[in-house]
């Protein structure tokens, strides 16, 4: 068998798949769904950062931040009741908590999150962990998937639509009413 033997049916071949992808290829890509970003909660649990079905507000914050996240999270109070409405708080712990403390980590993460169910309960606020989760991040895997991969000194949001797809970043948030216009008008 001679190579032009060969080549033409490959040449075909190309060409066709070459057409295939000019006239397919950008309805496939907008068809398409965002990856998943995940992180592991403090309770051990997978959880979809950008999950399907409900719009998401993704709240990053540290150590340092606090106080200014506790504004952030009161202000989400309104929004916790509703079924279409999940808001994940990604801490980071890069670098500051070495191995055999993160499980302390978790704990005292956990208690936090206990007062702040009663909280809930006695404001009527209707709210599940599931629906809440924070994600205690040492390594930094959800930080980068989420574009969080530098050292920040500044809450930050991020609003994903039921598709999982981001409709809306903020960074440097400083007042919580800024982030509460901000779920409002997309909600």
């Amino acid at each position: 068998m001679t190579f032009t033997r060969l080549f033409t049916p490959l040449a075909r071949a190309c060409a066709l798949g070459a057409l295939v992808m000019l006239v397919g290829g950008p309805r496939l890509a907008r068809a398409g769904s965002p990856g998943t970003i995940s992180g592991q909660d403090v309770n051990g649990h997978s959880v979809a950062v950008n999950g399907r079905g409900h719009y998401t507000v993704v709240l990053y914050t540290n150590p340092d931040l606090e106080d200014e996240s506790r504004k952030m999270t009161l202000a989400m109070d309104e929004f916790r009741s509703r079924p279409d409405f999940t808001f994940v708080r990604v801490v980071d712990l890069r670098g500051g908590v070495p191995p055999e403390m993160r499980s302390i980590v978790r704990v005292q993460i956990r208690e936090e999150e206990a007062k702040e169910s009663r909280r809930l309960e006695k404001a009527g606020v209707s709210d599940s962990e599931e629906h809440a989760p924070i994600i205690p991040d040492f390594s930094g895997a959800t930080l980068d998937a989420l574009g969080w991969n530098s050292i920040y000194d500044e809450v930050h949001v991020v609003v994903y639509d039921p598709s999982g797809r981001e409709i809306k970043r903020l960074e440097n948030v400083t007042d919580a009413k800024q982030m509460t216009r901000v779920v409002d008008s997309i909600l």
